[in-house]
């Protein structure tokens, strides 16, 4: 399990095989120490020495976010990487276009899944065929750069296609730093708490979360992951996002809040989107391979998968939703 750390000024301490959630002197929640794969630490929370250690001996990556869903560090073991494994993705940074598309296939499939269920309740027909001609014209790109314009262009129809039933809520479009409506502030909290899970399943299958195939590496920045999220935001944030503000399990007047120049979710809204988030992970969903996993043990999956792919041991089928 991930554990998420959101109570902000409590402690996080190990004691006798347990990790306890302190405030106040006060022991907030506490579990089983092995049974933490990964940590993620949302804002003003600590972390005694002996439980990081423990973390870090049993390779349980912990990772600190601002509560505004901010990546601004890790603490994570050394790995040990596998010289042939590090050979192999910078090899494949040289020959990065099949496993680029494969990428950018699976977020556009999964997308034409949620817009078509949509299209039950609002007009969305110009922005399905944006992404249907953006699906034929992804073969046909000759390299990197006509590869994220394909995929930029088919966000932009993506995401209008979400304005046309999330509009009542403020959602003109997606922005971000700042986000200026709950609905951005939701998709950029929900994609923090998903990076935490694509990291760790890069984390367990042995590769360089650094050495990205599709998006630019920049300093420090995780570009693999990046990567492999592309296939997951869909089905994942954007699917529980949109379900939680028509349910109204997520309003704008209740879970968010205006400061510093934008709109972030504030303490009921994160929580509910924790919960909702963590629900979601434990679902099972169908692979395009055809066997059924829950969402948790599909990134781990594909991340293995990608390894085999990079390896040059295996074909690269991308996720996405099924329609």
């Amino acid at each position: 399990m991930t554990l998420h750390l959101t109570e902000q000024s409590s402690t996080l301490r190990l004691r006798q095989g347990r990790l306890l959630v302190e405030l106040d002197e006060q022991i907030l929640a506490e579990l089983p120490a092995r049974k933490v794969r990964g940590v993620v630490v949302w804002g003003n929370v600590r972390l005694t020495t002996p439980a990081l250690a423990f973390l870090l001996r049993q390779g349980v990556p912990v990772l600190y976010a601002t509560l505004d869903g901010q990546l601004y560090g890790q603490a994570i073991a050394p790995l040990g990487h596998s010289p042939e494994v590090l050979r192999a993705q910078m090899q494949a940074q040289q020959a990065h276009l099949p496993l680029a598309r494969g990428f950018v296939e699976g977020k556009l499939r999964s997308g034409l899944s949620v817009l078509e269920r949509l299209a039950r309740q609002v007009p969305v027909e110009p922005y399905l065929q944006e992404l249907h001609a953006a699906l034929m014209a992804l073969p046909q790109a000759p390299h990197l750069e006509a590869l994220r314009g394909v995929e930029g262009n088919a966000a932009r129809a993506y995401f209008a296609g979400l304005q046309a039933v999330l509009s009542p809520y403020g959602f003109s479009g997606r922005n971000r730093r700042p986000p200026t409506d709950a609905v951005n502030a939701s998709l950029s909290y929900g994609y923090m708490v998903l990076l935490g899970r694509v990291l760790l399943a890069l984390h367990l299958a042995g590769l360089h979360p650094e050495l990205g195939l599709l998006h630019a590496e920049g300093r420090r920045a995780p570009a693999l992951a990046f990567d492999l999220m592309e296939e997951f935001r869909v089905p994942v944030v954007d699917a529980v996002v949109v379900g939680a503000f028509l349910r109204a399990e997520l309003t704008p007047e209740k879970h968010s809040e205006a400061r510093n120049g934008g709109v972030y979710l504030n303490d009921a809204g994160r929580k509910t989107l924790l919960r909702l988030l963590e629900t979601r992970f434990a679902q099972e969903a169908q692979h395009p391979k055809g066997f059924r996993k829950p969402y948790q043990q599909l990134i781990e999956t594909q991340a293995a998968r990608l390894k085999a792919a990079i390896l040059d041991r295996a074909t690269y089928t991308p996720f996405y939703l099924w329609r």
